[in-house]
């Protein structure tokens, strides 16, 4: 069964296995981690890498822009 699977710090460490080995596993993986642009641009690029590589489903979002529309909706 495939699922969609959400981890959080995803740049390194035990985060970064579990990315790469659930999407070997045949899943969907969302790889969250923050600044994606910055500091951690050289994380994104090796996931997506490694992804081509492996043709698995692992894609990286910027942990922040996930945060953003929940502090909106419960700071009324």
């Amino acid at each position: 069964m495939k699922d969609v699977i959400v981890i959080t710090g995803a740049s390194s460490g035990f985060g970064a296995l579990a990315a790469r080995a659930l999407a070997r596993a045949g899943h969907t993986v969302y790889a969250t981690m923050r600044e994606t642009t910055g500091r951690n641009a050289r994380q994104v690029a090796e996931a997506q890498k490694y992804a081509a590589e492996h043709a698995v489903d692992l894609r990286t979002i910027e942990l922040d822009d996930l945060l953003i529309p929940r502090a909106l909706a419960t700071s009324n």
